[in-house]
């Protein structure tokens, strides 16, 4: 286990993350980084032999994130249990965890929250207000809404974990651990429900489908109830799922709450009966075995999301073969473009408001985005844009993640039934940042008119790459977008 110190969060307090895997993998973690970063972006194998050798020798990276909202107060302790049993653990099936995957565990994504919530508790145990929320914002700035930040990183917690592990690491499977309401499922897993945004590669959506289905198999085989699928939660905005645009698979569990730490009892009867895609009280497709109802405590919220982190881990070292080939196609997609999208945006330097252009140039930075500045008047599709206009090529790792954040949204009609009234989104339908900033994007639908040269050549030509454009606030990139290796989670320590 290796230990990282990531920075300071908002009010000061370190802001942590442990490295797991076995003795001989940690002794390597240089040697992995750099090999996933290669299958993060294929433009840096250079032959067969190269993209064997990171296929072959290449670890799964799990990234388990918790407890960002922290009135779920499972999560900041079902890290501790996850991270002590694949410590201790001497099963054939921790082992090939620990030989075939890197765990990145972020015990808390809002440790201020933590604290806020715990003293809250505290103060109130045995009275009246035991088990209800603290009265103040359990972020200092976002409440409950950091965990919508995902696009937009204003909040040092969000900017840490995308620079120290994202942006270093690339994981092929994150684990985002939440809690829901008392009176729904025990425990949801995806598949998500629609609608899915357009622009996440259909092989993640394939791979939440199969692997949260298989996290509900195995937990199901153990005895555990309650669980749904396909129910409640979408996969529509990067808000929320900034992996879905990055080469990850987003699972999302979101375990039954109780008050806080106390226990609650819930009847059968009392369980709510108009969920999303389920009804908690009915056996169904994607409820197969309904919760009695009872009694809920702490002790169930951390035995139903340990056992779900673990079930993971299992099919990310059995199949760390499939996981890693799966990236690397997700990688060559992205880099050779897709039908029917524009050949790139460009954003003009001319008459833009300069501070909503410059945060959407480091908006787009800090999310690994490829910008790349015209050195000279140039023609897209028949337009014409003047010298030091920025241009997104949409043939690079993340082009995903650009398109979707300067593309107009079009959520879709849908409808409660044929003809009446439309069904209510689970929450954010847009996310366009040049309407959000005042800032003027376009999309040129033809690569280049006759007289435009090489457009998006990275060497030489008329673009200069994206290291014509450095924010100061943002971390120094190389040129294919992977951070330093000076990163504080690349660094070992004890």
């Amino acid at each position: 286990m290796r230990y990282h110190e990531l920075g300071k969060t908002t009010l000061g307090a370190p802001f942590i993350a442990l490295v797991l895997s076995s003795p001989q993998n940690l002794r390597r973690l240089d040697t992995f980084r750099r090999l996933n970063a290669r299958l993060a972006d294929p433009r840096t194998l250079r032959s067969a032999g190269e993209t064997t050798e990171a296929l072959r020798d290449g670890k799964a990276v799990v990234l388990i994130t918790s407890g960002v909202h922290s009135t779920e107060v499972g999560g900041s302790l079902t890290p501790v249990l996850l991270a002590h049993r694949l410590a201790t653990d001497t099963s054939a099936a921790t082992r090939a965890i620990l030989d075939n995957v890197i765990v990145l565990l972020v015990p808390s994504l809002n440790p201020d929250g933590v604290s806020i919530v715990t003293r809250w508790y505290d103060r109130t145990l045995g009275t009246p207000a035991e088990g209800t929320r603290p009265p103040e914002l359990y972020h200092h700035y976002a409440g409950h809404d950091n965990n919508r930040d995902w696009y937009a990183f204003t909040q040092v917690e969000t900017q840490l974990t995308v620079d120290s592990l994202y942006s270093v690491w690339h994981p092929q499977i994150v684990f985002d651990i939440h809690q829901q309401q008392s009176d729904a499922s025990r425990l949801f897993v995806p598949p998500y429900l629609d609608p899915i945004e357009p622009n996440v590669d259909p092989l993640l959506v394939d791979g939440a489908n199969a692997l949260g289905a298989a996290i509900a198999w195995e937990l199901g085989g153990q005895g555990k109830t309650g669980i749904s699928i396909n129910s409640s939660y979408d996969a529509w905005t990067p808000a929320r799922a900034y992996e879905h645009y990055h080469g990850a698979v987003r699972i999302l569990a979101e375990a039954a709450s109780a008050k806080l730490a106390t226990p609650v009892d819930i009847p059968f009867d009392d369980l709510g009966a108009r969920a999303r895609g389920y009804n908690p009280r009915e056996r169904s497709w994607n409820f197969t075995a309904p919760w009695p109802g009872g009694r809920w405590t702490l002790r169930d919220i951390l035995s139903y999301q340990t056992d779900a982190a673990y079930a993971l881990l299992e099919n990310a070292a059995r199949y760390r073969d499939r996981w890693l080939a799966n990236f690397l196609t997700v990688g060559w997609r992205a880099v050779r473009g897709w039908k029917g999208w524009p050949y790139a945006y460009v954003i003009p330097r001319q008459r833009q408001d300069s501070v909503g252009l410059a945060t959407l140039l480091g908006i787009l930075h800090r999310g690994q985005v490829e910008i790349r500045s015209a050195l000279q008047p140039i023609t897209l599709g028949g337009q014409r844009f003047g010298a030091g206009s920025y241009v997104v090529v949409l043939r690079q790792p993340y082009a995903a993640f650009a398109k979707t954040l300067l593309e107009p949204q079009r959520y879709p009609d849908r409808r409660l039934y044929p003809g009446g009234p439309p069904q209510a989104p689970y929450d954010v339908t847009a996310h366009t940042l040049p309407l959000l900033l005042g800032v003027t994007c376009t999309a040129p639908t033809r690569r280049r008119s006759t007289k435009a040269g090489p457009a998006g050549c990275s060497t030489g030509g008329r673009f200069r790459t994206r290291r014509s454009w450095t924010p100061r606030s943002a971390p120094a990139t190389s040129r294919r977008g992977s951070t330093p290796s000076s990163s504080p989670i690349s660094r070992r320590s004890s």
